[in-house]
């Protein structure tokens, strides 16, 4: 595979979920954002996932939510209602970024076997009496392959894919994969030196949720550290553990970046400039 060299075709992967571009016109900047990444020479691939929102759905929908290690319990309903909302959130990017110049391709995981999948086996927690059980999570993937090929036609035609999670194992069936996972494996897969996690805080906070201090760069070691003082904990769990995937497989750089700060994406990658928290191996 072609490695690009320099800014001219430099290719990043940029996750982002829904929380971080839920307000007015935050779509759209980001639409326009991308937009100046490919002016810039940048080749970017989007990932999204959708949580809350499915959430919401589900609740809608009279099906309770049910959540272990920050992971969905997925079954037959739940499965159905992140299909259909993950693609209706797909279609809204799409529209953002053809609004804004951008030829984009939506496409779930499963699309051309680009991401192949396999069934998570049970995850041990405790229940309210103290005592270990294993839970099955139904429907949930975890990434085995990535095949690019696909990827490469899109980004050698000028074309940003946009993908989200729901994948497919070897025979097909499909599998809500956690995004933020599914990100880390497509910029390994596909030859991206840098990763960006687009989220609804400003970045890794010193003091835990709620905190103001932002942690500008941090290294995989100081992250375990983090973790285990419980500065670090719930849903960054897993985004600090796809940093981890990505870093230990040719990713050069990780950031995580505010949705919410306008052209935060821009003044990081284009710029250079000091915006969010930029995570290293060591």
């Amino acid at each position: 595979m072609e490695q690009s060299q320099g800014i001219s075709g430099r290719r990043v992967l940029v996750k982002f979920g829904g929380n971080a571009l839920s307000g007015e016109g935050d779509l759209e900047r980001f639409g326009r954002d991308i937009s100046s990444l490919l002016n810039a020479g940048f080749k970017p691939i989007l990932v999204h996932g959708g949580g809350p929102e499915i959430s919401q759905e589900m609740e809608r929908r009279g099906l309770k939510v049910k959540k272990v290690s920050g992971l969905r319990v997925t079954d037959d309903g739940a499965l159905q209602v992140a299909a259909e909302v993950l693609s209706r959130i797909n279609a809204q990017v799409v529209e953002a970024l053809t609004r804004a110049g951008v030829d984009a391709h939506g496409m779930a995981g499963s699309e051309k076997g680009t991401v192949i999948a396999q069934k998570m086996p049970p995850v041990t927690t405790e229940d309210g009496s103290g005592h270990e059980v294993h839970v099955d999570l139904g429907s949930v993937g975890e990434v085995s392959h990535v095949e690019p090929s696909f990827l490469e036609e899109l980004m050698g035609d000028g074309i940003v894919p946009v993908i989200y999670p729901i994948c497919a194992d070897e025979h097909g069936s499909a599998l809500n994969v956690n995004a933020d996972t599914v990100a880390a494996h497509v910029a390994r897969a596909a030859g991206a030196k840098e990763m960006v996690l687009v989220t609804d805080v400003p970045g890794i906070l010193r003091g835990g949720e709620g905190s103001k201090e932002l942690i500008p760069s941090t290294t995989l070691s100081e992250i375990d550290r983090l973790i285990e003082a419980k500065v670090i904990t719930g849903g960054m769990v897993p985004k600090v553990e796809a940093c981890r995937i990505a870093l230990l497989n040719g990713v050069g750089t990780v950031y995580m970046l505010n949705g919410k700060e306008p052209h935060s994406l821009i003044k990081r990658l284009v710029h250079g400039q000091d915006s969010g928290t930029k995570i290293t191996v060591g």
